[in-house]
């Protein structure tokens, strides 16, 4: 072999080394916010990813009433392959995902079991602080009172993305309010459960129920807290299943 052909090859394979080393600075490894799109609706799972090399684990978090399950798959340059099995209404099925990372963000196609195929997005969580948006102004020579007078009527006719935390892990439901005077009526949007809703909304304070069919047993569901603007936080009852915490944001 020539020095030209030698010196030629040898820059061939340092280049080739280096172009497979930027593939690999993928890292997943991090808390992912996934929207998947199925043909009962779209859904959203939060998962906590740890990347090791090409193998990947972790953790998922299903809607309300599907408990946490652990994630494995792998990654080959930017092509992310994972899988985990929930238990769906006394079933396990597999959740399987393939697609492209792209930074703090991914997106490809689904397939639920073999039943159903959909696609998916995800983006990368990044903690921030949320800043107190509900003050009001004190009128000249008074203190701020840092609370808006109960008699302030809050509207929160529209869509919101909630957040609820149970014994039985993290569920994200929509839920779409129609408010007239201090009355409330809606519709509650989770992963395997759609019901309409009633409430009342009273100065600043947000109370609504519905209810499920669970094992043949109907469960009232009762949701209280509090508005703030464009966000909202509260308790929520799930009668013999147990209680828990919410936040939800204005879409």
């Amino acid at each position: 072999m020539s020095r030209w052909v030698s010196f030629t090859l040898s820059g061939f394979l340092l280049l080739a080394a280096a172009t497979l080393a930027t593939a690999q600075t993928v890292n997943t490894t991090g808390d992912w916010e996934v929207n998947l799109k199925t043909p009962r609706g779209d859904f959203k799972v939060k998962a906590n990813i740890k990347q090791e090399g090409a193998k990947i684990s972790g953790v998922a978090r299903g809607p309300l009433g599907i408990r946490s399950a652990p994630v494995q798959g792998a990654i080959d340059g930017k092509v992310i392959r994972v899988s985990c099995t929930f238990n769906v209404e006394g079933s396990d099925l597999l959740f399987t995902l393939t697609g492209e990372v792209d930074g703090d963000s991914m997106k490809g196609k689904a397939d639920f079991g073999g039943v159903a195929q959909g696609s998916w997005t995800a983006k990368r969580l990044v903690e921030a602080s949320i800043a107190e948006t509900n003050k009001t102004p004190a009128p000249a020579g008074e203190k701020p009172t840092g609370e808006k007078p109960a008699s302030e009527m809050m509207d929160v006719s529209g869509v919101w993305s909630f957040e609820v935390e149970t014994s039985a892990g993290t569920s994200f439901p929509t839920l779409t309010f129609k408010q007239e005077g201090e009355t409330l009526a809606g519709q509650f949007k989770g992963a395997f459960v759609e019901a309409p809703l009633t409430g009342t909304v009273k100065g600043n304070e947000i109370k609504f129920s519905f209810k499920v069919r669970t094992q043949d047993t109907d469960v009232t569901i009762i949701y209280t807290g509090t508005i703030e603007k464009t966000s909202m936080k509260g308790l929520v009852e799930l009668g013999a299943l147990g209680s828990g915490t919410w936040t939800a944001k204005r879409q």
